[in-house]
C-alpha cells in the first residue's frame, strides 16, 4: 500500500465514525423530546434530570470537539493547516523578523476579511429580518448571550473544519471546501431533530441563521483558512444576532 495513501484513508475513517455518531446522537434527541407519555418512565426520569442538560453540552463537546482532537494529536490523520490552525508567529522572540513580518501581514489580512464578510451578513441579515417583521407585523425577542455564542461556534467551526480538512487534501481548497459544506448539509438533512424544527418559528430561525454562518465558515475558508478567525467571526455574529431559545437542544 501507498505510504501516503494511509492517512487519507484514517480520514475517511474518522469521518464515517463522526458522522455515525452524529446521527446516533440526533436519533437520541429526538427521542427525548418526544412527549412523556410516548416514553419509558426510566427515560422520562432522566430527561427531567436538572444535571441532563450539563450531560448532554458535555456529549456534544466529546463528539464536535473530542473527535477532531483524537484524530489530530493522538492518530495524526489530520492536518493542522488543513484544518486551518493558522500560526501565530508574531508573538515569538525565537523567529526571524521577515518571518514574523509576513505572519503578520497574514493575521491583518485575514482579521479584514472577516471584518468584511462578518459585518456584511451581519447587515443583510438584520435588514431581512426587519423586512420580515414589518411584512408580518410581529416582532420577536431574541436571546443574546456571548457564552452561549461562544459555546456553539467553537462546536460547530471545528466540526466543520474537520469534514473539510480530508476533502481540501483531497481536491484542494476550492473544490474540497464545498464538498465539506456538502457533508455537512447531507448530515444536517438526516438529522430528524432539525426538520422537527422547521416547525417552529423561533427554532427554525435559529437554524436558518446557523446555515447563513456555515456559509460564513465557507467564505473565510476560502479566503484565510484561519480556523481561529472562523470562531471568532461565529461568536460575534451569534452574540449579536441572538437565539431564540436559551440552550441547544
Amino acid at each position: 500500500m501507498d505510504a501516503n495513501a494511509l492517512p487519507l484513508q484514517q480520514r475517511w475513517l474518522w469521518l464515517a465514525a463522526s458522522v455515525a455518531t452524529a446521527l446516533l446522537f440526533a436519533s437520541l434527541q429526538w427521542l427525548l423530546r418526544q412527549p412523556g407519555e410516548r416514553l419509558s418512565p426510566w427515560v422520562e426520569r432522566g430527561r427531567q434530570w436538572p444535571g441532563a442538560p450539563w450531560l448532554w453540552q458535555m456529549a456534544r463537546l466529546s463528539y464536535a470537539v473530542g473527535i477532531p482532537a483524537l484524530a489530530l494529536f493522538w492518530q495524526g490523520a489530520l492536518t493542522e493547516r488543513g484544518l486551518g490552525l493558522q500560526p501565530v508567529l508574531w508573538i515569538s522572540d525565537s523567529l526571524s523578523p521577515a518571518l514574523i513580518q509576513a505572519n503578520w501581514v497574514d493575521w491583518v489580512r485575514d482579521v479584514g476579511w472577516a471584518a468584511g464578510i462578518g459585518g456584511g451578513v451581519w447587515l443583510l441579515v438584520i435588514v431581512g429580518q426587519h423586512l420580515v417583521q414589518r411584512a408580518t407585523g410581529e416582532g420577536a425577542r431574541y436571546l443574546h448571550q456571548p457564552g452561549r455564542a461562544l459555546r456553539e461556534a467553537v462546536y460547530h467551526q471545528v466540526h466543520w473544519a474537520f469534514y473539510r480538512e480530508p476533502f481540501v487534501l483531497l481536491w484542494g481548497v476550492s473544490w474540497g471546501a464545498w464538498a465539506g459544506l456538502g457533508l455537512v448539509a447531507l448530515e444536517a438533512a438526516l438529522n430528524p431533530v432539525r426538520w422537527e424544527d422547521w416547525r417552529f418559528f423561533g427554532r427554525g430561525r435559529d437554524l436558518l441563521v446557523r446555515a447563513v454562518l456555515a456559509v460564513v465558515s465557507l467564505l473565510l475558508y476560502l479566503q484565510t483558512q484561519n480556523l481561529w478567525l472562523a470562531i471568532l467571526t461565529d461568536w460575534a455574529l451569534g452574540w449579536a444576532l441572538g437565539s431564540a431559545r436559551p440552550t441547544e437542544g
